[in-house]
């Protein structure tokens, strides 16, 4: 008998913490780009958010894309933790292009308000919540493709600006345009710009009267058809006139095709991919290059490999890719670039921030041959000769005290 009663007893225990709600919801947003965080944390006071992921129970995970029409697709990852571990939910949000950044707010706000629902109820505050449906359109109206688009997708962009600065001595302009024609879609995709830019610098010092101007112009077209969910098939090309790289006209055009070893449809979440391609490139050089040219046609390939992983423990983003001159009588001549880009939450408070670059060139054949006077050399006005380049910073950062603030205040 009082082995029965017992056995009742630690049933009813174990129902009454089954059914035991959640205090409070506790987020961590994670968000690297677009999100005003003061703005979430005054008109969403009715959660709380936290300063170190490893303390909240919901982890969002808000990364955007450009888009085919200029602006951005928005994927908002909403991923439980510790009480609502294995609960998981994903909303996306478009943004046209030249969206003021009180409306992009106000419509990161909207998606997610709705995104922590399913989360709230589950906590004490279920009967502070409700759902209000409106039968408004949002930001497209519910109308077929071709009636939504009547430029067929395409999409233009002109841009220009320009800087000016200077004291005594010293005075430097600087000028840039370019035009943007792209058109993306699910099948394909267009991208194409054309870019000037002119930086003319002035001094005029006791010992020293010197004018430099460094010049270039570049146009970069790029084609891909979508074949499947992980392949792709493709071109490049690109013209680009460079006074710093002693080019006066540089033609390229390379065939690519590029395998993804996840759908691209997860591309927001992660993506593993491997590119391969060959070119092949003419050159005409403002001065005779270092072998004697003035001119030359070369064939090359090029590969290059991706992968991006965004995650609750934080995110890496690495990038190889080398292009490797087809010179039956010198094959040593190639460059090697890597990036990496590292952010890890190591623990509760302490976090680790990597980024790197290294770039091995081995195929600096359009350097010329008469090299650089000294103020050329100081001033950067010509390529340096160099068999590599690098970049690199690490941080370390540690959070204690109080890791819970919904307080807001914008004075001073």
């Amino acid at each position: 008998m009082f082995k029965k009663i017992f056995f009742l007893f630690l049933i009813s225990i174990f129902a009454i913490s089954q059914n035991k709600q959640i205090e409070k919801l506790k987020i961590y947003l994670d968000c690297s780009y677009g999100c005003d965080y003061d703005f979430f944390q005054r008109e969403m006071g009715y959660v709380d958010f936290y300063n170190d992921s490893k303390l909240a129970n919901l982890h969002i995970i808000v990364k955007s894309q450009s888009n085919g029409s200029g602006g951005q697709s928005v994927l908002f990852r909403f991923i439980g933790v510790n009480e609502f571990l294995d609960q998981n939910n994903t909303l996306t949000l478009a943004i046209p292009p030249n969206t003021s950044e009180n409306i992009k707010r106000s419509l990161y706000l909207s998606i997610l308000e709705k995104g922590i629902y399913s989360y709230i109820i589950q906590t004490d505050d279920i009967d502070k919540v409700s759902v209000i449906y409106s039968n408004e359109n949002g930001l497209e109206e519910n109308l077929s493709d071709d009636e939504k688009d009547k430029w067929n997708y395409w999409v233009f962009r002109l841009s220009a600006s320009g800087y000016m600065s200077g004291e005594d001595g010293y005075k430097t302009q600087n000028y840039y345009s370019s035009v943007r024609i792209n058109r993306i879609t699910e099948a394909s995709k267009f991208l194409s710009t054309f870019s000037y830019s002119n930086n003319l610098t002035e001094y005029n010092y006791d010992d020293l009267d010197l004018t430099t101007n460094r010049k270039s112009s570049s146009i970069y077209l790029t084609y891909v058809k979508s074949k499947g969910d992980y392949f792709s098939i493709g071109s490049k090309a690109r013209y680009n006139q460079n006074t710093y790289l002693n080019l006066d006209a540089s033609y390229t055009f390379s065939p690519c095709i590029e395998y993804n070893f996840f759908p691209y449809s997860e591309s927001s979440e992660h993506r593993l991919s491997i590119l391969y391609g060959l070119s092949g490139t003419y050159n005409n050089y403002t001065d005779t290059t270092v072998y004697l040219k003035t001119t030359e046609f070369f064939p090359s390939h090029l590969i290059e490999f991706t992968y991006n992983n965004y995650q609750t423990w934080g995110s890496v983003n690495v990038s190889l890719d080398g292009m490797h001159i087809l010179d039956k009588n010198d094959l040593k001549k190639f460059n090697l670039g890597l990036s990496t880009n590292i952010d890890w939450n190591i623990m509760q408070g302490l976090s680790l921030s990597f980024w790197s670059w290294v770039s091995l060139d081995r195929a600096q054949i359009e350097l010329a041959s008469s090299g650089a006077t000294y103020e050329e050399t100081i001033l950067r006005q010509k390529e340096l000769e160099s068999s590599y380049f690098y970049s690199v910073r690490l941080g370390l950062s540690y959070t204690f005290g109080s890791l819970k603030n919904n307080f807001v205040n914008p004075r001073f």
